[in-house]
C-alpha cells in the first residue's frame, strides 16, 4: 500500500486549536469508523513523520480532525485549500457493529476521540439507528464536532470545569444510561484513562464495551514497533495492525 497524492478541498475550524482537513485526490477515500489514515504535507526534505488521525468521513471526499499541539499538527492545521496531502490508507482493524441494537448504543467519546465516533455515529444514522452521545472534555474549548452531533444522537456533553453541559466526568451519564440499559453496545475513544473507566463502568454493568486506542506511530503498518501496547493478558499488541479498535476486555480486562 502506497501514499496517495490528494489535495486539501476544506480547511474548518470547529473549536479553538482544532481543524478539520477535508481533502480529495484521483479516487475515492474509503475506510470503516474506527479506522484510520497516515498523512503528510508535502514539506519536502523536512524530518516530521506522518502523523495517523481517524477518518470523520469517507467518500469523494475525506475528512480527518487535528488538534494543533506541536509541530506536526501545526504544519497540518496550517495548510490552505489546495494544498497537497499524501495519504497511506484505510489502516487498522475498525469497530465491530453489533448484529443487534435493541439494548440501545452508546457512544462516549472524549476530546479529539471525538472523530471516529462521529463516523460510527452517522453509520448507525444510515442504518436507522440512533445512539446516545456522551461527549466530556476538560471545557468548552475541547469539544470539536458536537455541531455534528445533535442531528443524528441523543447528545449529553460534560466538561470538567462545567462551563458547557454537565459538571463532571463522562463515565456519570454513561452509569446513568447503563442502569436502564444493561445489555446496551459501548463504544469509546479518548484518553486512557477515560477509557478504562468507560470499560469497567461498561463491564460491571454486563454491557458488551469496544475502545479505539491513541497511540503515536510512524508507520501505520506494524513495521516501527511505536504503538506496541500490553494487553490484559500480558502480551504485546500493535495498535495500528491489531487494533485501533479492541473489545475493551483484551485491553483492560475484568471479564464480566
Amino acid at each position: 500500500m502506497d501514499y496517495f497524492k490528494t489535495r486539501i478541498t476544506r480547511m474548518e475550524i470547529p473549536a479553538r486549536d482544532h481543524a478539520i482537513l477535508r481533502f480529495s485526490g484521483d479516487r475515492p477515500v474509503d475506510g470503516e469508523p474506527g479506522q484510520f489514515v497516515m498523512v503528510r504535507g508535502n514539506w519536502g526534505a523536512h524530518p516530521i513523520l506522518p502523523r495517523a488521525f481517524s477518518l470523520v468521513e469517507v467518500g469523494k471526499e475525506g475528512a480527518i480532525l487535528v488538534r494543533n499541539v506541536g509541530e506536526g499538527t501545526n504544519l497540518l492545521a496550517s495548510m490552505e485549500q489546495g494544498d497537497e496531502l499524501l495519504v497511506l490508507g484505510p489502516l487498522g482493524r475498525g469497530f465491530s457493529l453489533p448484529s443487534e441494537t435493541g439494548g440501545g448504543v452508546a457512544l462516549v467519546a472524549g476530546g479529539v476521540g471525538v472523530a471516529p465516533l462521529v463516523f460510527l455515529a452517522q453509520r448507525l444514522a444510515d442504518k436507522g439507528i440512533k445512539p446516545v452521545f456522551l461527549y466530556g472534555a476538560r471545557t468548552g474549548d475541547d469539544l470539536p464536532l458536537r455541531d455534528q452531533i445533535g442531528g443524528i444522537c441523543d447528545l449529553t456533553i460534560t466538561t470538567e470545569d462545567g462551563s458547557v453541559g454537565e459538571k463532571g466526568l463522562v463515565t456519570a451519564p454513561l452509569e446513568r444510561f447503563l442502569q436502564t440499559n444493561p445489555t446496551a453496545s459501548v463504544f469509546s475513544c479518548g484518553p486512557e484513562a477515560m477509557l478504562e473507566a468507560v470499560a469497567r463502568v461498561s463491564v460491571e454493568a454486563g454491557a458488551r464495551c469496544q475502545v479505539a486506542l491513541e497511540s503515536p506511530m510512524a508507520c501505520g503498518m506494524g513495521t516501527c514497533k511505536g504503538c506496541a501496547i500490553l494487553d490484559a493478558a500480558g502480551e504485546y499488541r500493535y495498535v495500528c495492525t491489531d487494533g485501533p479498535a479492541f473489545e475493551s476486555v483484551e485491553i483492560f480486562g475484568r471479564e464480566p
